[in-house]
Order: structure tokens, then C-alpha cells, then sequence
């Protein structure tokens, strides 16, 4: 019996003839070159989508890990693939560099956050990939390519979101910045007052973004701005350690399971118990919180779910995610989660869900002990209307039909890809799908 793979959420599983734990870029060609196909490279499970599903081989890059080196005056570090977004944050730190920006999890390898496009938010500011100066790629047929603008720059701007399917990347180079603290504020506002200022925080803050649960008539909202001030140190909790905070959350989510009816109250009561009203730093609002920007950016999310997120045009996200909202008060469908909202800057990357688009990402979430295509159904179809790209580790239905309306650069991805894989040995029947190669 061979071993199992399982995602994050626990509803992506593959059962692969080879499950191969590596060290090292040699191992990693290796594997590449003779593995049984469809060879897919895992980091932390925290795609929804089966992106690494395979029942030929599957690597797992957890031992290509740590900064192999950093260059001071430009402001660069060259990571090990496998690298955790949360281990190189105190790495980077060490050397007096960290990220320009991340999402609010960190526990995704860096090659993974990198290879789907993930992303935190700021109006200008972009995704992970959008910092990537450079990888090292393993091919289909063994060899290591060096990718950036000058070398290989077709693979480099095909290969900076391709989850994977031009090969697997064994070390990124990371555009960085000298170490930085950033203050946290917001709390409850209104929903109404939230969408028609949206622009406003967007432009007055470097990080803005909330959450909604649609029966709610409040958001909580979340604001970083850098500051001089004195950064505190943040406890990190291990993995399996769970929070107060989630603990309510996984109740509401199982009392909800069953008695569905309260799902409106309970969102409403979640919404009022989270922190103080906000209006925009005045007396009675919570005491602002400094802490390292890779302390600042993340949350402890131990209460496990599936999730779809679309980019919509940066324009567009209020209305969309005031008609999803809508949509999802009157379908009748059981959920609990909230909402989440975030600007991301346009990018070059040709896959990229942000390219040469400033956008707004919408993120929909789904309890994961319930059900979600029915939901998520009806919300992607809202996404389409509005011009939405998939952010490529999350859950959507679109084919190379659709990929090809929405990516000017689709067709060229698509040159690139088949010379450098020939015979698809990276695909699985998800890529097949995507890549209309079914």
C-alpha cells in the first residue's frame, strides 16, 4: 500500500507510487528526469485546488529549506524552495531584510506561494510573485534552467506563476527591503461606510482589508501602516495549538452544521464580539499593536476550510462583493465564514491572476466538515460577470477555453510549456483540464 497525500483542507487525497521526501536540487532532477509520471512537487497542502494530486509522483521539498545567501546593496536573498513563508520571515530578519508584502498565512513553502499567484493587499503593492527576481527551474529532462530577465526570460515570466506545470522550482530569488515595523488599527464599521470609502483606505494606508459575514451589517476591518515606533515581539502558536478565538469559530461552525436556521444570528454575534467599532483612530478604539512586518502580516488559522477567490478589476470590488454578499443571504445555502476583501497592484507576470490589472481580490470560504460546490457555484458566476481571474490554489471550474478569454499572454504560456515539457510529464488531470490537453 503506498502512502497518502492529503491537502490542508482534507478533500484533495492522492495515493502516488512514489512519495518522495528530497534534499537537494540534484535529488530534485533526479525525480524529475526518471520519476513516474505525473510527477507534481507538494509544499504545505494549502492549495484547494489538486494541484499536486498525481498517482505517479509526488515530492515534498520540506528539506530544501533556509536563505542560501543574501545580497545587501540590492536589497536580495536567494530561499530554498521549500521554504516556509513563516521560517524565512525571522531568517530574512536576521540579516536585516524582509518581504515587501505576504498574505495573513504563512505557512505555505515559498516555491507554492509563488507558483499560484498568492498575495496579501495594498494598493500598491503586489503579489508574492510580483517580487520574484529570479528562480531555478528542473525541467522535464533533468536539467537546471537559471531563470530572470536576462537569462531564459521567456520561462521566467511564463514560470513565476505556473504552479508547477514548467517544472519544479528549487531556489527563488526574492526582491526584499530592510527590516520594517508596522502598527495595526480598524475594527467594526459599517458595511455601506466600508465600500464607499474603499478607495480612501486603499490609498491612505499601506495595507487595507476587511471581512464581512454577509448577514452582518458591520465589517471588521484591518489596517497596517509602517511606523518608527518600538515593535513588539509576537508569540507564534505551534501548529495544532488552537486559540480562544478559533475555538468560537469551530462552534459557531458546528453549531451552525446542524441547526443552520441560526446561521444569521451567529454571524451577526461574531461580527459584534470582534474588537471595537472603528472610526479611524478615535478615543475608546483599541490600542494599536507593533509588531515586525512578519509578525504583523499573519493569522493563526486553525479552523480548517475550502475556499474560491477571484481578482476582479480594482474598480469593480465593491460592487461585486456587494452583489456576492447579496447572493449569498438569499440562496438558502448553509454557511458560516465571512467574506474577504483585498487590493492587489497590477503585475508582468504572464499567469499572474493581477496582469497588467490593478484588482480587487474576493475570497469565499467554506466550512470544512460541509459541502461547498453549491455555494461556490453560484458566487463563480457572479466572478465571471465582473471579469474575475481564479487565484490558481483555490477552488473554480474554468478550462483552457476560459484561460484563453482572460490571459493576453495564454498562448505564448502555452509555447513555452510544451517545449519545455513535451510529453506532459507534469500534468495531472487538473492541468490537463486547465491546460485543454484532455
Amino acid at each position: 500500500m503506498t502512502d497518502v497525500w492529503s491537502n490542508w483542507s482534507g478533500w484533495v487525497k492522492a495515493w502516488p507510487k512514489a512519495l518522495a521526501a528530497l534534499m537537494t536540487e540534484e535529488e530534485v532532477a533526479e525525480a524529475v528526469k526518471n520519476g513516474v509520471a505525473p510527477v507534481r512537487a507538494a509544499g504545505r497542502g494549502h492549495s484547494f485546488t489538486p494541484l499536486v494530486e498525481s498517482d505517479g509522483t509526488i515530492m515534498t521539498l520540506w528539506g530544501l529549506s533556509g536563505v542560501v545567501d543574501h545580497d545587501e546593496a540590492r536589497q536580495t536573498a536567494r530561499i530554498k524552495a521549500g521554504t516556509t513563508i513563516r521560517d524565512l520571515g525571522p531568517e530574512l530578519f536576521e540579516r536585516g531584510l524582509a518581504l515587501i508584502n505576504q498574505g495573513d498565512i504563512d505557512r505555505q513553502a515559498l516555491a507554492g506561494a509563488v507558483g499560484t499567484g498568492t498575495h496579501g493587499t495594498g494598493g500598491a503593492l503586489g503579489s508574492v510573485s510580483a517580487a520574484v527576481e529570479g528562480f531555478r527551474l528542473a525541467v522535464a529532462n533533468g536539467e537546471i534552467l537559471t531563470c530572470n530577465r536576462s537569462e531564459n526570460p521567456d520561462v521566467f515570466n511564463a514560470g513565476r506563476v505556473s504552479f508547477g506545470s514548467l517544472g519544479i522550482m528549487t531556489e527563488i530569488t526574492m526582491k526584499c527591503r530592510p527590516v520594517y515595523a508596522l502598527e495595526e488599527t480598524g475594527g467594526r464599521m459599517p458595511i455601506d461606510e466600508v465600500l464607499s470609502r474603499a478607495a480612501e483606505l486603499r490609498d491612505s494606508e499601506r495595507h487595507f482589508e476587511f471581512f464581512w459575514f454577509p448577514f452582518a451589517d458591520q465589517a471588521l476591518v484591518k489596517l497596517l501602516k509602517e511606523t518608527d515606533q518600538e515593535a513588539r515581539p509576537r508569540r507564534r502558536r505551534p501548529d495544532g495549538e488552537i486559540a480562544a478565538s478559533d475555538k468560537t469559530m469551530m462552534r459557531a461552525c458546528e453549531v451552525s452544521r446542524y441547526l443552520p436556521f441560526l446561521r444569521g444570528p451567529l454571524q451577526k454575534l461574531l461580527t459584534s464580539a470582534s474588537g471595537s467599532r472603528y472610526s479611524g483612530g478615535g478615543e475608546g478604539e483599541e490600542k494599536a499593536k507593533v509588531r515586525w512586518s512578519h509578525d504583523a502580516f499573519p493569522s493563526d488559522r486553525n479552523v480548517r476550510f475550502n475556499e474560491m477567490e477571484y481578482a476582479v478589476p480594482a474598480e469593480k470590488g465593491p460592487d461585486c462583493i456587494r452583489e456576492v454578499g447579496d447572493y449569498m443571504r438569499k440562496c438558502g445555502i448553509n454557511f458560516l465564514f465571512p467574506l474577504e476583501f483585498r487590493y492587489v497592484a497590477a503585475d508582468d507576470a504572464w499567469l499572474s491572476p493581477f496582469y497588467n490589472r490593478d484588482s480587487v481580490t474576493i475570497s469565499v470560504h467554506q466550512y470544512h466538515k460541509q459541502p461547498y460546490k453549491e455555494l461556490f457555484a453560484g458566487v463563480e458566476d457572479i466572478f465571471r460577470r465582473y471579469e474575475g481571474r481564479p487565484h490558481w490554489g483555490k477552488l473554480h471550474t474554468l478550462g483552457s477555453a476560459d484561460f484563453e478569454t482572460l490571459y493576453p499572454k495564454w498562448n505564448e504560456f502555452q509555447d513555452v510549456r510544451r517545449r519545455l515539457d513535451p510529453t506532459g510529464k507534469f500534468l495531472n488531470a487538473h492541468l490537463k483540464q486547465i491546460f485543454g490537453e484532455v
